[in-house]
């Protein structure tokens, strides 16, 4: 019985767009940036922006992030409306200097059994 109820759960669960954001920072800048970044992290919401986790890695001064959205037109109206707001145009001059070099990979999740995402 549970399992059929699964099952219909997860039919109904709509594909979302998940970005997950990996960022080679400057030696030394994890602690600065994270600070910044927590931040940035409060406000994300009030734009349309889901925060779902963030990580160390297993690479020094590396730093990964995820967030969604419902589809790819929310992720666009969700990133203009956040990068044109007045608190991140505050922060924006102190966290992109600490960041080397930036990775973006854009995943649309699959209905798969078992799946967090």
């Amino acid at each position: 019985m549970a399992r059929h109820s699964f099952r219909r759960a997860s039919n109904r669960r709509q594909p979302m767009i998940h970005e997950l954001r990996i960022y080679k920072l400057h030696k030394g800048k994890q602690a600065a940036f994270v600070r910044e970044f927590r931040k940035a992290r409060s406000f994300m919401g009030k734009y349309g922006i889901t925060f779902v986790a963030a990580w160390e890695t297993d690479r020094p001064d590396e730093f990964a992030w995820m967030r969604s959205f419902k589809d790819h037109k929310a992720r666009d109206k969700a990133i203009e409306a956040f990068y044109g707001s007045p608190e991140w145009l505050k922060l924006v001059d102190r966290l992109r200097p600490m960041i080397q070099r930036r990775t973006v990979r854009v995943m649309k999740s699959l209905k798969l059994p078992g799946s967090g995402l």
